[in-house]
């Protein structure tokens, strides 16, 4: 309505201002067409045909003989009349269709960029002859570049992948030189280092006058690509999958039982070779161990009857004779009228976990023998509910249940431990809950038959990640006759003490002339020293000084007598002191001095050469006293009757692996013959009045200090003891 107004308004100025000056009605009507045809491009066809038709009424009316009246006298002005009104509606029509035309073009080409979008294709054209390139808009967008920019083939190469360059330069150069279609894939480094990959189609159109041009699209295949990357991954992942979990898949047609699909795995697990295509049916079947094949035939073939999956265990025989066990699961692919067509489904190789099956059962069978064996079971306890969750088969004979009873209740359990122990366990048990700790302790167990075993149990408490108690798993070990073997132990150790003790005290019966001789000469020296002592005190003028120096050697002599009693009361000490750091040399000189008196009695030299840098050893002192007074003793009978010269010789000294090395030896009648290896024995001796067991028990208490002890011959003659002690390592009890 606005439109055929404005003509309207239009017509009206035109009219106004022509028809006072008798304008030639020719110029009025070409202007009339001029407002007709600006109308109809703006407006609709209505409004155009209106206008024409008010034009066409004002040229008869205001210009057209005679004036002012609506008649028309001359033919010739009807017929200009007509074509006026004709030329008006033929530019009316015409300017509408091309509107329409026009509106058509542009939705086509919203239609066609909408397209581009979608598909990431732009579009372009290349004069050779020019040089000019025309994009799309959407081959701007793939680009990224505005759409102010002119593009060019610098512009172009300037977004191609370094790596692509060279050859996007030399297709383009091929194109230009032979005007050839042509196809190429090239990657684009974006502004922001992203990587895009286009796929390039191009089309040659030859003109006579504009010469060689290409039309063609430019896709962004990005999406695509990494489409078929992660597809390749995925089949690469699948492939690795498959090749861990020893799984191959297939696919297998019913009519005819031919392959589809063998992955690369399945091939590998039936030793196929995939160069030779799919394997065909008899070759798979011959495949299946001869015992497994109607086991293998009657599960498909019901798979097939009931159209449902299927799944079965069989042997395969490999040509090299290999057995695999093989674990298939089938599945049916239907038609639409619900026939099976196809199965699908995966071969996985279980050979390693059935051997690993029978390793576990063997594993199981040598532990049950080891726990029956060693009378140990194992067990598993939920404290929050009470319940015993596993015994093995050892704990149930440990503890005197049935095993074919099923497990008991932890009440039956408890009330089988002896009373006199369950207030303690109890209590140990509950600590162990509530510490959420491990836990070790002894009981005693009554068996149904009345029988009482001595138990030892040790438990481990599972906990969750966030540290609640689940379970206690453990041990329950039968250490009855262990307990008895440790009575019997200490029984003989006791005896075995008694017995050096009287060793000890037999030696000391022995030396107990030379013993008192060693303590006379102390005492008769404070006797000579008191007397001097009065004599200095009773003189006229008494010296104080010298007197005073008789007193110091009265107190020396004393303390040496008392030291000399000392040391022997201790060797007849009943009991064991404990253990203690000890220093070797001082040991030695402790005995050598107590036999000083016994060796000097037969004309005996005593050599002492020990080492200043000695470490001191953990050990008992009193027993170290024993071995060196044994051996010495030895050492001196074995050269009482010997004629020549009678030598002793002690010696200490560092070994290797920090051990103090100790050597007694004398020149005497050396080891008996063809006897050597009896002498540490108990009960051999070579003296008429000894007990032969001496050397047995020096021995035995060398080595309850981690110790060695041997002899060997000297040369010319006389024999030598040698023993070490370690200065680290903690002694035996």
């Amino acid at each position: 309505m606005v439109r055929v107004l404005l003509g309207g308004l239009g017509l009206s100025l035109v009219t106004f201002f022509a028809s006072p000056f008798e304008t030639h009605r020719g110029a009025v009507a070409l202007i009339y067409l001029m407002i007709v045809a600006v109308v109809s491009l703006t407006g609709d066809f209505v409004s155009s045909a209106s206008i024409a038709i008010a034009a066409t009424l004002c040229l008869r009316y205001f210009f057209a003989p005679p004036p002012s009246t609506p008649g028309i006298d001359k033919p010739l002005d009807v017929a200009a009349l007509v074509t006026f009104l004709a030329t008006a509606a033929i530019i009316t029509r015409l300017i509408s269709k091309m509107q329409r035309l026009t509106e058509e073009l542009r939705r086509r080409e919203a239609y066609l960029a909408e397209a581009q979008r979608l598909s990431h294709t732009g579009s372009f054209g290349w004069g050779l002859s020019t040089g000019e390139i025309l994009w799309s808009e959407e081959t701007f967008r793939i680009f990224q570049y505005d759409r102010t920019t002119k593009p060019t083939v610098e512009l172009i190469l300037e977004r191609v992948h370094p790596e692509d360059v060279a050859l996007v330069k030399q297709t383009i150069e091929h194109a230009a030189q032979d005007g050839n279609d042509f196809e190429h894939e090239y990657r684009l480094v974006m502004p922001d280092g992203s990587i895009k990959y286009v796929h390039v189609v191009a089309h040659a159109l030859s003109d006579e006058s504009d010469g060689i041009e290409f039309v063609g699209a430019v896709m962004d295949v990005t999406a695509v690509k990494q489409a078929e990357e992660a597809l390749r991954r995925s089949e690469s992942y699948l492939a690795e999958a498959q090749r861990v979990t020893h799984t191959g898949s297939w696919a297998w047609r019913v009519a005819g039982r031919d392959a589809l699909h063998l992955s690369e795995e399945w091939y590998r697990i039936y030793g196929f070779d995939p160069e030779e295509g799919l394997s065909a049916w008899e070759e798979r079947l011959q495949r299946i161990h001869p015992e497994d094949r109607g086991k293998w035939q009657e599960a498909t073939d019901r798979a097939i009857g009931e159209k449902s999956d299927y799944e079965v265990e069989v042997r395969i025989l490999l040509p090299d004779g290999t057995v695999k066990y093989i674990h298939t699961v089938g599945h049916p692919v239907l038609n639409a009228s619900g026939d099976v067509v196809q199965f699908v489904g995966s071969s996985m190789d279980i050979s390693a976990s059935r051997r690993a099956e029978e390793t576990l059962r063997q594993s199981e069978a040598y532990l049950a023998e080891a726990q029956r064996l060693s009378h140990t079971g194992s067990w598993a306890w939920t404290p929050a509910t009470g319940d015993i969750r596993y015994w093995s088969e050892e704990c149930y004979r440990v503890l005197g249940f049935d095993p074919y009873g099923g497990l008991p209740r932890f009440e039956t359990f408890f009330q089988h431990i002896h009373p006199d122990d369950q207030a303690r366990t109890a209590e140990k048990l509950e600590r162990a809950k509530r510490e959420r700790a491990e836990f070790e302790l002894d009981y005693r167990i009554v068996h149904p038959g009345g029988e009482i075993r001595d138990i030892h149990v040790v438990g481990h408490p599972v906990l969750t990640p966030s540290g609640d108690l689940v379970e206690f798993v453990g041990t329950v070990i039968d250490v009855t006759e262990r307990k008895r073997a440790e009575e019997e132990r200490e029984r003989l150790r006791q005896a075995h003490a008694d017995l050096a003790r009287v060793n000890r005290v037999t030696t000391m019966g022995e030396l107990t002339a030379s013993l008192a001789h060693e303590v006379n000469q102390p005492i008769a020296a404070a006797l000579t020293n008191a007397n001097t002592c009065l004599r200095w005190l009773t003189r006229d003028h008494p010296d104080l000084e010298e007197a005073r120096e008789a007193a110091s050697r009265i107190v020396k002599d004393a303390t040496r007598a008392a030291d000399i009693i000392s040391r022997t009361r201790l060797l007849f000490k009943k009991g064991t002191p404990p253990r203690e750091l000890v220093d070797v040399n001082e040991v030695i000189r402790e005995i050598v001095v107590l036999l000083r008196s016994e060796a000097a009695r037969y004309n005996i030299a005593v050599r002492t050469e020990l080492a200043a840098d000695l470490h001191q050893v953990m050990g008992d002192r009193v027993q170290l006293q024993q071995v060196m007074m044994n051996l010495i003793v030895n050492s001196i009978d074995a050269m009482k009757d010997v004629d020549g010269a009678r030598e002793l010789a002690v010696k200490s000294q560092r070994a290797e692996n920090e051990q103090v090395l100790v050597s007694v030896s004398d020149s005497g009648l050396g080891l008996p013959v063809q006897q050597a290896d009896q002498i540490f024995k108990a009960f051999f001796t070579t003296k008429v009045q000894g007990t032969g067991m001496g050397l047995s028990i020096s021995r035995s208490i060398v080595e309850s200090h981690c110790g060695r002890l041997w002899a060997a011959e000297n040369s010319p003659r006389g024999a030598s003891f040698h023993f070490t002690l370690p200065t680290k390592v903690e002694a035996k009890e």
